[in-house]
């Protein structure tokens, strides 16, 4: 009977390059101790970074990187993957914060986001905007659902629907001009990349319609580009 039989229930998966080298520790640094061989199983005990620490079927430990144990077969008899750690480690998380400028239909544009993340694919986000025109200021607020076909892309494209409202308030110098603040619907259409383990970028093409009243909708054409950390 191998001796990891009695061991807890750790993936296994088989090897099949011609060797699997088994460093001391998780780096290319540490030296090779051993290597295991082409159809041994190992077993994948823990990960740091890009390396994971592996049992042989002997019971000896070491630390294999993860190009190479992406060479492996799983007891499904398919090719083992693993995803980019960056990517990984964002998957893990919850809640996100982030900025961004750009223009809203010509104006200059800033806004501030915080976000919850429900699944890989669904999170939700509140966000407040500032635009500054030489007419008017406006100030959009919303709440919006994201839907991330991809996530475990590096580079993620997303969909975005919104719904919220919108303040324009006019310069003080135009005459019997009047604050409104309306209904608003949004959709978008955007990339994240995740640039570090904590921080990813962002683009977003936004397009606002505002229900002014009953004669009358506004559309409005929002282009950002910003950065975000998650936590």
């Amino acid at each position: 009977m191998p001796v990891w039989a009695a061991q807890d229930n750790y993936q296994r998966v088989q090897v099949d390059d011609p060797y699997l080298e088994l460093h001391t520790g998780p780096g290319r640094g540490f030296p090779v101790t051993q290597v295991v061989e082409r159809g041994q199983w190992v077993e994948i005990l823990m990960r740091r970074t890009d390396w994971f620490k592996v049992r042989t079927e002997k019971g000896r430990e070491g630390w294999v990187s993860r190009t190479q144990l992406g060479s492996t077969i799983t007891e499904l008899g398919v090719r083992k993957t693993f995803r980019d750690v960056v990517v990984d480690d964002y998957l893990g998380r919850r809640l996100e914060a982030g900025f961004a400028g750009g223009f809203l239909q010509h104006d200059p544009y800033m806004l501030v986001r915080v976000g919850y993340r429900f699944s890989d694919n669904l999170s939700a986000e509140v966000v407040v905007g500032q635009a500054t025109g030489n007419y008017s200021d406006s100030m959009p607020y919303y709440i919006a659902v994201l839907s991330k076909p991809f996530p475990d892309w590096r580079v993620s494209p997303f969909l975005s629907l919104g719904l919220g409202r919108f303040r324009n308030t006019p310069r003080a110098t135009l005459v019997g001009a009047t604050e409104t603040e309306s209904n608003m619907a949004n959709a978008a259409l955007g990339l994240e990349y995740y640039v570090t383990r904590r921080f990813f970028a962002r683009a977003d093409y936004r397009r606002h319609v505002v229900f002014v009243d009953q004669n009358r909708i506004n559309e409005y054409n929002e282009m950002t580009l910003g950065i975000g950390f998650f936590f």
